[in-house]
């Protein structure tokens, strides 16, 4: 089976052949799945050259929390994601969530483009200077030239915690390393704090469906490690109080129902970078309902 790899995909100016291959997936992919919307060929290039939401390209009419509902919220929170030491589009992202009056934001991960240390404070600098709540964590790039957490956490503290918001749980998991994995201390602290979370949130996506780009993720360089990414699905899954999953690597917004959970939907949030990037810079926002049902909202910028 042929596995594409965004990596190659990811600099300024996709080449013809890298774009031509991306199209080819998604038309296939739109042919095979029953969920999605009929685009014709002439549509789908122009929606993409202008940079249109993918999710419009992919919006199911069934099984999907891409539509608002009418109903009593009690959490509202911002998602950003792969800014990769982008500091104009950076503050574009947080200035757009303050303006959504969104005041409680996760970054994914791969907040700096080499994880040195001057450019994470830089970040952080950002993050406090923006007046909201942030709450980061870390991807493979932030590990990069630190050659591990320390940096990361030097400047941001805790690489893995529980956020509690207005009563909503979400679970931040540090699967940052995409060669050691999850260490065993971490893993316990995921255990015994899944079963009371509604939305676990990391940095590499452990799901791979029709909408997201297969197989780049967690578990990509090593078998090991995809072992782990299997465990913690399992583990995700057999967990009814989780309603979602939120990711980030990938650079391409998607939504993705659970194939063994139908109550279970994996999300990959965009990517903030102006120039390495599939698509338009984007964020997202989560609005918790009082009944636990929810809307997430994808914003180009």
């Amino acid at each position: 089976m042929y596995k594409f790899s965004g990596k190659s995909c990811l600099i300024s100016g996709c080449s013809v052949s890298c774009l031509t291959a991306f199209l080819l997936i998604l038309l296939l992919g739109s042919f095979f799945s029953s969920l999605v919307n009929v685009v014709s060929h002439s549509d789908l290039m122009s929606r993409i050259e202008a940079g249109i939401d993918s999710h419009f390209l992919f919006k199911s009419t069934q099984k999907t929390h891409l539509d608002s509902k009418d109903k009593l919220i009690v959490a509202r929170v911002g998602f950003i994601s792969d800014s990769e030491s982008d500091w104009n589009y950076l503050e574009l992202a947080l200035s757009e969530l303050k303006k959504q009056g969104v005041s409680d934001v996760f970054h994914l991960g791969d907040i700096t483009h080499l994880g040195v240390s001057v450019d994470l404070a830089d970040a952080n600098k950002y993050f406090v200077d923006s007046g909201l709540k942030i709450y980061p964590i870390p991807g493979d790039r932030d590990l990069w030239k630190s050659r591990g957490i320390e940096a990361f956490s030097s400047v941001f503290g805790e690489s893995y915690r529980v956020v509690d918001i207005n009563g909503v749980k979400f679970l931040l998991i540090n699967n940052a390393d995409e060669y050691e994995g999850i260490d065993d201390v971490q893993m316990r602290f995921i255990s015994g704090n899944i079963s009371s979370s509604s939305f676990v949130l990391f940095h590499n996506p452990i799901y791979f469906g029709i909408r997201s780009l297969w197989g780049k993720g967690m578990g990509e360089y090593s078998s090991s490690v995809d072992t782990q990414r299997k465990l913690l699905l399992d583990q995700i899954r057999s967990t009814d109080s989780v309603s979602a999953v939120f990711a980030g690597d990938q650079h391409l917004f998607s939504e993705n129902v659970d194939e063994t959970r139908n109550t279970l939907f994996h999300y990959i949030i965009g990517s903030t970078n102006s120039e390495r990037n599939i698509e338009r810079p984007n964020l997202a926002i989560l609005t918790v309902y009082d009944d636990g049902d929810y809307y997430v909202e994808k914003i180009s910028f």
